[in-house]
């Protein structure tokens, strides 16, 4: 089943730092075969604190999504998105098939 890893930014401190982890990040999320992702400014929050940006990685399952996160090659740019922004992000993994 499909996993998905969301990043959910509440303040976003140093918008010049947090383009240099977009800049390095794409090419990442970019060649992650079998990836998918979606990524917004401004969501509508219905529950809980406002959010600046939400991003949604989809991954073939699980283990695919915890080892594209823990990967050095993530890792190494997440700790821009950390020195720039505030949130909090996790993985889900999908309980039900879409309708085809």
């Amino acid at each position: 089943m499909a996993a998905y890893v969301v990043f959910c930014l509440t303040d976003v401190h140093d918008e010049e730092r947090l383009a240099e982890y977009r800049r390095q990040a794409v090419p990442i999320l970019q060649a992650t075969p079998g990836l998918k992702f979606f990524a917004g400014p401004a969501p509508v929050a219905l529950e809980g604190p406002p959010l600046a940006i939400v991003v949604i990685v989809e991954l073939p399952n699980l283990e695919a999504a915890k080892r594209w996160y823990y990967s050095e090659d993530y890792q190494r740019v997440a700790a821009i998105r950390h020195e720039a922004s505030k949130g909090f992000a996790f993985i889900v993994e999908s309980w039900a098939s879409p309708a085809t």
